[in-house]
């Protein structure tokens, strides 16, 4: 492109200065003005068709022409007109314009820039299951993208569609099959694609649903397990309905319950630290359980740091005193850190008929920087507290008696916690949930963690 545009500045460049004529004497010893003289000029184009042109002096009678069929020149009086159609192509272009009167000519060089096009709206979008007019905006000079649904949805999801100039609107039809949906609309500009994902649903489509809460834990972990999948763990739940803006996930043969949010604008279900599952009676108190976010790396960090406190008491490096204290005021201390409501996870909730699921992920929510940024203590340990990622949930066990609140154990670790639901239409079929090496948890890369 740098090649076109240099060759063509330096033909505009040798216009001002050289005159042509058809008599030239090559053996003459001067060059004779030129008639026909360039006053001023516009012909550097974008993408779009547009008009240019070009005035000059010359004597009645000079004509005009391109080399090139994309533009176009007419003369009127002291003017050349140039007209451009539009470069929907990414590739800039150029073309010779020559002012010709009688024997003598001047040539000048047409640029146009290619198309630019940039779709400037969300990957992932939800919508409620009415009717729905879903705008999707771009900007774009030149190009002429176009807009279709994904090969292989369900036909009568998508009514239409229409090119609005700076946006694409699509027009979604309600959804009345009771569960969330998701589908693609591909957005392709030449060889470039974008492709949006649109999850249509509403809180009723979850509500009343079995669902499962399914990981990896991390307790059982040790150096001999053989195979990811002696971590796997799974709870069954129905979810029910406290408020608009919030449900509880009722763990089957369980007295759990775990109370989440809901955004009807994501459609993402989101738990905090310190939420209380179950109380208990026991003995004189109440035995309680309470939730926990972790990141798996600063879990398993902590894993390996009690193996090796643990390591130099049996060597004798480490009294018995301060054993003691590490095991029952520092341990618990660490525990209770990621036991705290500023912390949270939200899983966006996602249907696929293929697989016959509606699942999420429950990932980092974006809102813990702050508080993980004020814990000293664990950076002062090493813990890179700045780089927390929030994406294993933690069940703990305390005591309650009285008013002293004693933590007991860690009862689960659930690294890469799904959140899912069996469509009808899946029968027995398996889904497919997320793949553990693609999240950094394949069973070699947790062992090396705690060696």
């Amino acid at each position: 492109m740098k090649k076109i545009f240099n060759i063509c500045l330096l033909s505009v460049a040798a216009a001002g200065f050289i005159a042509c004529s058809d008599n030239d004497d090559a053996g003459s010893g001067y060059l004779r003005e030129n008639s026909v003289q360039i006053v001023s000029s516009k012909l550097f184009f974008n993408a779009d068709a547009q008009k240019g042109g070009v005035k000059f002096n010359a004597p009645a009678g000079s004509t005009a022409s391109v080399s090139e069929a994309w533009a176009k020149a007419e003369v009127k009086d002291d003017s050349v007109i140039v007209s451009v159609t539009n470069n929907a192509a990414p590739d800039s272009r150029a073309a010779v314009l020559t002012i010709k009167n009688s024997s003598d000519s001047t040539n000048l060089s047409i640029l146009q820039s290619g198309a630019e096009f940039k779709y400037t709206g969300q990957e992932d979008i939800a919508v409620n299951d009415n009717d729905t007019a879903l705008a999707l905006p771009y900007t774009k000079v030149g190009a002429e993208p176009v807009i279709d649904v994904a090969e292989g949805t369900p036909p009568g999801i998508v009514a239409s569609t229409e090119d609005k100039g700076d946006a694409f609107v699509a027009h979604i039809n309600a959804n009345k099959t009771g569960e969330p949906r998701t589908f693609n609309l591909v957005i392709t500009n030449r060889q470039k694609t974008d492709t949006v994902t649109v999850t249509q649903g509403c809180l009723d489509d979850f509500v009343g649903k079995a669902y499962f809460l399914q990981g990896y834990d991390l307790l059982k972990l040790t150096p001999q397990t053989k195979d990811l999948s002696e971590l796997l763990t799974r709870m069954s739940g129905t979810i029910k309905k406290n408020t608009d803006g919030s449900v509880v996930f009722a763990v089957s043969g369980s007295p759990m319950v775990v109370h989440l949010g809901f955004d009807p604008k994501t459609l993402a279900f989101s738990l905090t630290g310190a939420d209380l599952l179950s109380s208990t009676p026991r003995g004189s108190g109440s035995l309680l359980r309470v939730t926990s976010v972790w990141d798996r790396d600063f879990y398993l960090a902590l894993q390996k740091a009690i193996s090796q406190i643990e390591s130099q008491h049996n060597a004798g490096k480490i009294s018995d005193a301060d054993y003691n204290t590490f095991k029952q005021s520092t341990l618990p201390g660490i525990y209770s850190i990621f036991a705290s409501k500023k912390l949270s996870m939200k899983a966006t909730m996602m249907a696929s008929e293929e697989d016959g699921v509606v699942m999420g992920l429950f990932e980092d929510s974006g809102a813990n920087a702050d508080y993980m940024s004020q814990q000293s203590g664990l950076a002062q340990m090493g813990f890179a507290v700045n780089s927390f990622n929030a994406n294993t949930l933690g069940i703990y066990e305390y005591l309650l008696s009285g008013k002293k609140l004693t933590f007991r154990k860690p009862m689960l670790i659930l690294t890469l916690p799904v959140f899912y639901h069996l469509l009808p239409s899946s029968g027995s079929a398996k889904p497919a949930l997320p793949m553990p090496q693609k999240a950094g948890a394949g069973l070699s890369a947790l062992k090396a963690l705690i060696r």
